[in-house]
């Protein structure tokens, strides 16, 4: 009898201890509030990785000029000018740290190989680095690449609203309300992973 009952408690004890598994120690608001302000953070990295990119200095300047020559390129010719010294970014890593407040490792892993590698997008046509980096520390962006309308979330008028739709041990998805030009778009669901101590992007927002 008493082995029969010690078995039941450690069989029951063993389902409890799974489905704690699954389940999330973080409350609605403590998701929503993180949410929120990586939202907001990622309006700006989505101008810089699938937007307008970084600001550029005119083609005819002095430090156009000084870029073509380290890079043994006619001025004329070039595909990528210098990043503009009030840009807030002075070199690849500088991006890639601001990225990292951000997103997750895996999202993060997928910007960097895009934005500053280049990618296939499909069999025959490749996507180029958006930033370069010279051998003396200039950073430069493609002048010419295509531009993503990005989304933002909330207006002046309306605050950015965020629910939680599920949650899972360490991960947890958003819906949050977009806005195309200041006019209310989709709902996007969006993904987040607690990693390294801290909420993370785990999926785009734009």
């Amino acid at each position: 009898m008493n082995q029969k009952f010690l078995y039941i408690l450690a069989v029951t004890l063993a389902v409890m201890l799974l489905a704690s598994c699954g389940s999330s120690t973080f409350t609605d608001e403590e998701i929503c509030s993180a949410a929120k302000e990586l939202i907001a953070e990622s309006v700006a990295m989505n101008e810089i990785y699938f937007g307008k990119g970084l600001p550029f200095v005119d083609a005819d300047s002095d430090a156009a000029r000084h870029f073509a020559a380290e890079v043994k390129t006619d001025a004329t010719l070039l595909s990528y000018l210098p990043v503009a010294g009030d840009a807030g970014f002075s070199s690849i890593d500088s991006i890639k740290e601001a990225t990292k407040k951000v997103y997750s490792k895996d999202y993060c892993a997928y910007l960097f190989e895009m934005a500053f590698t280049g990618i296939s997008i499909e069999e025959g046509t490749a996507a180029y680095a958006r930033y370069m980096e010279t051998e003396n520390g200039i950073l430069a962006v493609h002048k010419d690449l295509s531009v993503i309308d990005a989304r933002t979330y909330g207006t002046a008028e309306k605050e950015q609203q965020v629910e939680v739709i599920q949650k899972k041990g360490n991960t947890a998805v958003v819906k949050a309300q977009s806005y195309l030009h200041g006019e209310a778009d989709m709902s996007v669901e969006i993904q987040l992973i607690y990693e390294d101590g801290a909420w993370r992007l785990d999926s785009p927002t734009y």
